[in-house]
């Protein structure tokens, strides 16, 4: 039997990344047949797939993300994608949100731990991390009038049509029925931010005209349903991922809370050591060669960047997280056309959570008596970390 054959998405589901590795030293190019997808496992491998668009295009037949969210910036290419991410882009600049970290994201994320604070314990993940990216996303895409609770389960149920490689008929169904009704909630708010515009990248989507048009209705609800579920995993993820790296890390967070200067340089490793998104999903417009294997027009591609992020030809003990790790940028943001453009709203995010976090809770750590247990390979995060502190 072949390596593919024998991988099963419940392995991939548990902990893809000793996968990864056999993949690497064996088939870093390989069909796995249970989600029907070429996985491409090494870093050089991987760059060359996300900024080749021309060879390996994001617009796929069959695409789970354009199944389940209509077409959208992600499964786009050419003039289309240049389009979308043209108006949506400046909304996203540093001059743009520069202010968020203290003006929007600071008071959020210091209610949330006011709110637990003198408990001396919590989850990180449902009492902080979630509710801080629902509620800085909620502000920023101008859906104050949605739940949170609504947010979150949109979120949940979109994520399973985006993660549905194996196209099974019930994921598909839940998160179908999402998309449906995020698109008649905000079809009356799209309708009353073009006669009022605010400041919210909604009403920027809804109202942005570029070579003499705007955004159509669908183009802009199925591009809002790629970012409820990518500003809430990225963010919620990368949060919950790089408390866990370096609360798993005693001797690690003694240099941060020595050093504030290495914040930035823990999250980015807390990213590289484990990767909030897994893959970028493409498609071989040609027949083409890709690490001695012979992919044929047609073939889909997953380029894994959390794989990429341990390859050990690029990286020095690659399942080491080392806050002082200086061997450049990682992948978890994806490359390319397609690099992700919240990830400044991410980092913004994390980095003040961080900061207020450390400097409230003293003596933070893990809870000994409640062992974390991380899962998914699309989409990887742990699903409660409780922590406590003095």
């Amino acid at each position: 039997m072949s390596i593919g054959s024998e991988i099963s998405v419940e392995q991939l589901e548990a902990d893809p990344y000793p996968i990864y590795e056999r993949l690497r030293a064996e088939a870093p190019v390989c069909f796995v047949e249970s989600v029907g997808l070429w996985l491409v496992t090494r870093w050089a491998d991987v760059q060359h797939v996300d900024k080749s668009p021309a060879l390996f295009t994001g617009e796929t037949d069959p695409s789970t993300l354009e199944r389940t969210f209509g077409r959208n910036l992600l499964a786009s290419e050419g003039a289309y994608h240049d389009r979308i991410r043209s108006i949506i882009y400046p909304w996203f600049r540093v001059g743009a949100i520069g202010d968020y970290p203290d003006k929007v994201i600071a008071p959020i994320a210091a209610g949330l731990i006011d709110g637990f604070a003198a408990r001396g314990e919590c989850d990180l993940v449902s009492e902080f991390a979630e509710p801080l990216s629902a509620r800085v996303l909620k502000q920023a895409l101008g859906l104050d009038f949605v739940e949170e609770a609504t947010l979150r389960r949109w979120f949940a149920e979109l994520a399973e049509g985006a993660a549905n490689f194996e196209n099974d008929p019930q994921r598909q169904a839940v998160a179908d029925a999402a998309s449906a009704e995020v698109n008649e909630t905000v079809a009356p708010v799209i309708e009353r931010l073009e006669r009022s515009p605010d400041e919210t990248l909604l009403s920027s989507m809804a109202n942005t005209v570029l070579d003499g048009g705007k955004l159509t209705r669908e183009e802009i609800q199925s591009n809002l349903k790629v970012m409820i579920v990518g500003g809430l995993q990225a963010t919620t993820d990368l949060i919950a991922l790089s408390m866990l790296a370096i609360l798993s890390h005693p001797e690690q967070l003694e240099l941060v809370l020595a050093d504030p200067k290495l914040v930035d340089p823990a999250i980015e490793e807390a990213a590289r050591w484990h990767s909030p998104v897994g893959t970028s999903t493409r498609q071989a417009t040609e027949d083409t060669e890709l690490c001695g294997v012979e992919l044929e027009r047609g073939a889909l591609v997953a380029a894994v960047l959390a794989s990429a992020n341990r390859d050990e030809r690029n990286w020095t003990e690659p399942d080491r997280y080392d806050v002082r790790r200086k061997e450049g940028s990682h992948l978890a943001f994806a490359t390319g056309p397609h690099l992700c453009l919240g990830a400044r709203l991410a980092r913004y995010e994390t980095r003040t959570a961080w900061r207020l976090l450390l400097e409230h809770l003293p003596g933070l750590r893990l809870d000994p008596d409640s062992p974390v247990e991380i899962s998914g390979w699309e989409f990887r995060s742990p699903q409660q970390l409780r922590v406590k502190w003095n």
